[in-house]
């Protein structure tokens, strides 16, 4: 019998529709991302994203798709998710059904870990984890639930604490067995030249200034015309270049909403929408809430004794992790 590091697990060839590549927010006072969601959610689909991503199914069941794996899951899944391997969880669910917080997920930037690592030689044990997690690891026995409870309770840390308790999760599951699920690592996400490119330039784009960003520089800057350019966009991530470009304005627009205290029409600017309209309803559409609302909301997170006012609609994504 082999050991559980050396288990494979049983997988299904299919060839599901793009992936799509989720925009991570930058998290500016954190040295990653914690968050929790509902299912259905917009954030559960079939996605990839350059990031770790350490993921737990808190209740329910259904099917998981992780690289060229498919697999039945259940409650108490947890699953480490390397770099640019698409992966999704789909339950089955009746009519206007809704699983509150299934999914509580720990995301954090290959930049970050190794440097992480480079600095703390007593982390070098966590470099074999991150390597084989470009397979996507299933963690087993009775460890693994504890670990579970472990990233649940990350989300409740703060400061020094929330550090220290990520650090220690991760070391403790470079020792808990796990068993790989996807068989090949056929790197679909980047498979030509051209993806290459334009996954290379929606890096540089994460940390440029969204209110600078046009088509036509992108397309040049990648030797190819405009329209060329939105074909080979769509084929990568999955969605078209506006679409993601007011994702990429609407994360910005969050952060200056939480970190400052400039004017909703500076922001709109600030972010690259062309008029306040215009803005609200992207806002809207992408966050279930306006603004303004958000702002509020964002506010009242930071303080956790108070309750969220009344009157107002509960904004989606995860106002805390930002």
């Amino acid at each position: 019998m082999s050991s559980a590091h050396g288990i494979e697990a049983t997988d299904c060839r299919a060839t599901p529709r793009p992936a799509v590549y989720e925009l991570i927010p930058a998290q500016r006072n954190e040295s990653f991302r914690w968050h929790r969601h509902d299912y259905p959610a917009p954030l559960a689909c079939w996605n990839y994203h350059p990031e770790y991503e350490l993921h737990l199914i808190a209740h329910g069941s259904g099917r998981a798709m992780i690289g060229d794996h498919i697999g039945a899951f259940g409650p108490r899944q947890l699953v480490l998710i390397g770099p640019d391997l698409p992966h999704a969880w789909f339950s089955p669910l009746a009519e206007g059904e809704v699983l509150e917080g299934r999914d509580v997920v720990l995301q954090f930037s290959r930049p970050w870990i190794e440097g992480l690592i480079a600095l703390c030689p007593e982390l070098h044990g966590l470099s074999r984890l991150l390597d084989e997690s470009l397979h996507g690891l299933e963690f087993i026995e009775d460890r693994a639930l504890r670990l579970g409870m472990e990233l649940e309770d990350l989300g409740m840390q703060q400061g020094g604490a929330r550090l220290a308790a990520c650090i220690g999760l991760l070391t403790r599951l470079a020792e808990c067995p796990y068993r790989k699920l996807a068989i090949r690592r056929d790197d679909a996400c980047s498979a030509s030249p051209d993806r290459h490119r334009i996954q290379k330039l929606i890096r540089k784009l994460l940390s440029s200034d969204p209110a600078e960003i046009r088509h036509e520089e992108l397309a040049a800057s990648v030797g190819m015309s405009p329209s060329a350019f939105s074909r080979q966009f769509r084929a990568t991530t999955g969605e078209t270049l506006m679409n993601f470009l007011q994702k990429l304005r609407v994360s910005h627009a969050c952060q200056l909403l939480t970190a400052t205290n400039e004017a909703i029409t500076d922001i709109c600017r600030a972010s690259g929408f062309s008029n306040i309209s215009n803005f609200n309803r992207i806002f809207l559409k992408l966050r279930g809430c306006t603004p303004r609302d958000f702002r509020r909301q964002s506010r009242q997170i930071s303080q956790p004794r108070h309750a969220l006012p009344s009157g107002g609609t509960q904004c989606q994504g995860e106002l805390h992790a930002l």
